[in-house]
């Protein structure tokens, strides 16, 4: 049986539309806004640096003292994850405990259900890639490791995807951003077996547009309407049905990168380009740990290509993503530590994994980073 859960978000799309929502919304709206985008009129200011636990106890904290009706959120993923949790723990002050306690021991915290609603979210994302302005989850760090966190109370009320909004957003992040969400649909689809039906299809159509929207930026097309249609597609892979009926911990790439991405201090996104060759390959050897061949092979053959590893370069290389990493054998096996310990052993996200498995990995995908650049 396939389901869908949560209450979906409305969302507001075009050139423009943030100036009309934000001028529809009452008095006793708050404005929490990246420290570093420009807003007009009284707002919180938030550091996207400063997205741990103890700056969404802050922030929960001062919307206590304010008792908005909205919380209107402007900026990147790392800003509008860090409002969400803040709206949560202002509601249900305890919450704030659950976390750091959980986010000690596991990677993966599960929301609890909530009684009382929280305040209405409008979330107005400056980035490309993440879809947090209309997903169910958000990113905190906790002891200096980043934790996900899931419940449908996250999913915000109203999401405005204005190109205005993303006018000085560098040609680089925009591609990582593509590179992102079309990440979102191939790892589930290569981590769960064959769904078909609806799901696939809508899945093959979000690879194919995401794909085409990537190489016109990569071409030096990022115009308005270029930069809405990766937004949309990105809010699309949250919303629809192609996830549907996949395992709820199968791009197992996502909790690898994250580790490495913390442990040695990169973006998201190069992290993930430097492990995914790595995985992919090993997936398509045949070891099902880490997702399921036939799968893979078939997300990949939606764009004309027989080679999924091979093709993910290419793609990469004609992207101009970076994704040359440097770092020493005795880091890499600490974070590997650090991966097994968060997401694998008894947690389903990386079951059957040993430390050095993951350390194996990680020593690949970095020699092969620097490998393909040479």
């Amino acid at each position: 049986m396939l389901t869908r859960s949560g209450v979906a978000t409305t969302v507001w799309a075009g050139s423009g539309v943030f100036t009309r929502v934000r001028r529809s919304l009452g008095k006793r709206t708050l404005v929490v806004a990246d420290a570093n985008v420009p807003v007009e009129g009284p707002a919180i200011r938030l550091d996207a640096a400063d997205a741990d636990i103890a700056a969404v106890r802050s922030l929960a904290a001062r919307l206590a003292e304010r008792s908005p009706d909205t919380v209107l959120g402007i900026g990147g993923g790392s800003v509008l994850d860090l409002v969400k949790l803040a709206c949560a723990v202002h509601k249900h002050p305890e919450f704030a405990d659950v976390l750091e306690i959980r986010g000690r021991r596991a990677g993966a915290i599960s929301l609890p259900a909530f009684r009382n609603p929280l305040v209405r979210r409008v979330f107005a994302p400056t980035t490309v890639g993440t879809g947090v302005e209309v997903s169910a989850v958000a990113c905190v760090r906790i002891d200096g490791r980043k934790r996900i966190v899931a419940g449908p109370a996250l999913r915000p009320d109203i999401a405005v995807l204005d190109p205005e909004l993303t006018a000085t957003l560098p040609g680089e992040q925009l591609r990582e951003g593509v590179l992102e969400a079309l990440l979102r649909i191939i790892g589930p689809v290569a981590g769960s077996g064959r769904v078909g039906g609806l799901p696939d299809a809508e899945a093959e159509l979000l690879v194919r547009e995401l794909v085409a929207v990537g190489h016109r930026i990569a071409a030096g097309d990022a115009c308005p309407q270029t930069r809405l249609d990766a937004a949309m597609l990105s809010s699309a892979t949250h919303t629809g049905w192609a996830l549907a009926g996949r395992g709820s911990y199968s791009a197992k790439h996502w909790y690898l990168a994250n580790e490495l991405s913390t442990g040695l201090g990169l973006r998201k996104m190069v992290a993930t380009a430097c492990l995914l060759p790595a995985v992919w390959s090993r997936i398509a050897a045949g070891d099902t740990r880490y997702g399921n061949p036939d799968m893979l092979r078939q997300a990949w053959s939606w764009l004309g290509e027989a080679d999924p590893v091979g093709g993910l370069r290419s793609l990469l290389r004609d992207w101009g993503l970076d994704y040359e990493v440097a770092a020493p054998e005795p880091v890499l096996a600490e974070i590997a530590q650090h991966t097994v310990r968060s997401w694998g052993g008894r947690l389903p996200m990386l079951a059957g994994l040993a430390i050095a498995d993951v350390r194996e990995l990680y020593l690949d995908a970095v020699k092969g980073a620097a490998r393909c650049l040479t």
